[in-house]
């Protein structure tokens, strides 16, 4: 007759379980960068991002807004892509955000039957959003201290 005796997990092993609901996207986009890289990345995305909303208003104003993208989805896209840029300079965890931002245009230019157009922009913009979520979850683990 044999006794098994099951130890209760300590405080410090609780605590390493619940890091892992996090999830490796998080995890992975939470890689800090050095600080100058993580800077110049940012200010390029910001620059960018101006410049196209520029380019776009140049458009709207001289009665080609046909030409190029859009001037609502460029503020947009421009705007949340670059605060979320800023936010989140010391990782690029802001790459999904980008990415559905980019999605978002494309598909604002691309002509689709009414549903289908409805539909794709608002997958694009549900990337777009997750993605802003995404990168603050990445922030806010990149602050914690890693052992």
């Amino acid at each position: 007759m044999s006794t098994h005796v099951i130890s209760q997990p300590n405080e410090h092993q609780r605590e390493v379980v619940g890091s892992d609901e996090q999830g490796t996207l998080v995890r992975s986009l939470s890689t800090t960068l050095p600080t100058a890289l993580g800077n110049l990345l940012a200010t390029l995305v910001v620059l960018v991002s101006l410049v196209v909303g520029i380019w776009s208003l140049v458009a709207t104003w001289t009665g080609n807004a046909d030409s190029f993208l859009p001037f609502f989805q460029v503020t947009v896209a421009a705007t949340v892509v670059s605060l979320n840029a800023l936010y989140a300079r010391r990782t690029f965890s802001y790459v999904i955000t980008l990415i559905g931002a980019i999605l978002w245009l494309w598909v604002s230019v691309t002509p689709f039957t009414p549903f289908f157009q409805v539909l794709l922009q608002a997958i694009t913009v549900t990337i777009m959003l997750a993605g802003v979520v995404l990168s603050t979850a990445a922030v806010r683990l990149s602050k914690q201290p890693r052992f």
